[in-house]
């Protein structure tokens, strides 16, 4: 695999599954788009069944058209059963290529202003059984967001997410806080304290919090600010790289 460095690109993992990777990728498309960049989104792996839910939120909460000849650029491997990749895949009697999505990664990168890449679980995820997602990714270099829980629990998997990222060398761009359930206080001190603990003792910027909000709309307000220093820090990232 040869690292294409793509610089126009981010990588969106989360400290599990569930936490809040499909909802923060398409509110950050949706914010770049509204500031009239070309983003675009891929998501290497989905399982789960044949047409990913991932893409089409995405597309759905930002007014896009789906295209069934751009599904295989969109979303490479696509696998039925619910599990992780490497087990999702054989199955199917079938195995994740990172050649393949190297190339198909490459491309999409190059017709885009910004890709946005939303990962599978966590990065310690066996995209097959002898390949983590982590070490795969450690290979293309991508500026990493991680989507943390907000509540209990949190600091112990948002620090080891972002420790076995900073093994790889992995440039980590920030964290997101994502409310777990919905009537969590905005002014809660564990979440408060969580966001503080994380920020000072790893050393990474907080770009902000979710709350669990229904309406997709007051979601889209929210997340102004915490687009903002996404695309700030992400803009000093990409200008600080060798040209």
């Amino acid at each position: 695999m040869v690292p294409p460095m793509a610089s126009n690109a981010v990588f969106i993992t989360a400290t599990g599954t569930g936490v809040g990777k499909t909802l923060v990728s398409s509110l950050l498309i949706g914010f770049l788009r509204e500031q009239g960049i070309k983003a675009g989104y891929q998501k290497w792996v989905s399982t789960g069944g044949e047409m990913p839910e991932d893409l089409l939120y995405c597309q759905e909460k930002n007014h896009l058209e789906f295209d069934q000849g751009q599904l295989d650029s969109q979303v490479v491997y696509r696998f039925l059963m619910p599990a992780s990749p490497h087990l999702a895949a054989e199955q199917e009697r079938r195995e994740v290529d990172p050649d393949k999505i190297t190339e198909i990664f490459t491309r999409s990168a190059g017709v885009h202003e910004v890709l946005v890449v939303e990962g599978v679980g966590g990065v310690l995820v066996p995209l097959r059984r002898d390949l983590l997602l982590a070490d795969f990714l450690a290979c293309l270099q991508l500026p990493v967001i991680i989507v943390a829980h907000s509540g209990l629990g949190t600091v112990n998997h948002t620090l080891l997410t972002i420790e076995a990222l900073r093994q790889r060398k992995l440039p980590v761009l920030g964290v997101v806080f994502s409310d777990e359930q919905e009537g969590l206080a905005v002014d809660d001190p564990l979440v408060a304290d969580n966001m503080r603990t994380i920020g000072d003792m790893a050393g990474v910027e907080v770009f902000g919090r979710l709350l669990r909000l229904g309406d997709y709309a007051l979601l889209e307000q929210a997340f102004q600010p915490v687009g903002k220093a996404i695309w700030q820090k992400f803009r000093l990232m990409a200008e600080s790289q060798p040209k």
